[in-house]
């Protein structure tokens, strides 16, 4: 980044600090209009940082939305395919039917979810032939007339008739409040697609921590069993320059233990930074909990 750093009359350390500053702000812009969308304060709320680099920005995008802790869960870089391993077998079929809901003829609604249901089961019969029956729900892709985009919306249990009506539109509208807060004043409805989740639950052990590295034996010195790996000079923007800075080996900590920052969190999926002001305990979940400073 040298050049780039000469070319902007900035040194290295500052460029490199401006590209990982506006990477958070960006990540804290798109968080404040979800929330603002769904007419939520972000202040009443936790971040719940994931993905390899989600504890390496998290300190710094949480301070940005004015949240007081953010939540670092274990494996956070490995937290998608762990979610792989232990999610329920599932096959998704959807149909597009176009239709207002006052034209719906309930017959061939009832029939589309059947069929959809019938092509998910043979999947999972196939698939997993000595498993239970499979847990359906059906779904919907539903908005009002005029509008650019649906709501997928989980529906009441079938089978249709005419007397489905009412159920489809109070769960469509308790939907479109959940999203949006209220509701349009029209009741002009679309249904676009019509949809089937079918899933399994599948048998998975619980996630273990090696005993190991959770459990430092007891010819560990006193700095390691209080899970110190060493220090090392961290840029923090608060002072603008390197600090030494007390590294943590996450594997190494225990339950109830908290520290203050500035520090590092080191597992091998990821690493967590915790600002100056900030302080993070173990959770009896193995969760690091830090509250922002």
């Amino acid at each position: 980044m040298r050049p780039l750093a000469e070319r902007a009359g900035l040194g290295v350390t500052d460029l490199a600090w401006g590209i990982h500053d506006v990477v958070n702000e960006n990540m804290a812009s798109a968080a404040r209009v979800h929330i603002a969308e769904h007419g939520k304060d972000p202040r009443r709320y936790a971040l719940l940082c994931t993905g390899g680099a989600g504890p390496v920005h998290a300190y710094y995008v949480a301070k940005k939305l004015g949240l007081s802790r953010l939540i670092a869960p274990r494996g956070a870089g490995v937290a998608s395919a762990l979610g792989l391993l232990i999610a329920p077998a599932r096959v998704d079929r959807v149909a597009t039917v176009a239709c207002e809901m006052d034209q719906v003829s309930w017959r061939e609604l009832e029939a589309t979810f059947a069929r959809l249901e019938s092509d998910a089961r043979s999947v999972l019969a196939a698939t997993l032939p000595d498993a239970a029956q499979p847990a359906i729900a059906r779904l919907a892709d539903i908005r009002y007339v005029g509008q650019a985009s649906e709501l997928v919306v989980p529906l009441p249990a079938g089978p249709y008739t005419g007397a489905s009506r009412d159920g489809l539109m109070h769960a469509f509208e308790a939907s479109y409040v959940a999203a949006f807060t209220r509701t349009p004043p029209t009741t002009q409805v679309e249904i676009i697609n019509v949809r089937v989740s079918a899933s399994i639950e599948v048998e998975t052990a619980a996630p273990s921590v090696n005993p190991v590295d959770a459990a430092p034996s007891s010819t560990v010195s006193a700095t390691r069993a209080a899970g110190v790996k060493g220090t090392r000079p961290v840029y923090f923007p608060e002072f603008r320059e390197f600090r030494p800075t007390t590294v943590y080996d996450r594997y190494a900590l225990v339950p109830g233990q908290a520290f203050d920052g500035p520090a590092i969190v080191e597992e091998r999926e990821s690493t967590l930074v915790i600002g100056p002001g900030g302080r993070f305990e173990v959770a009896a979940s193995g969760n690091v909990v830090v509250a922002i400073g």
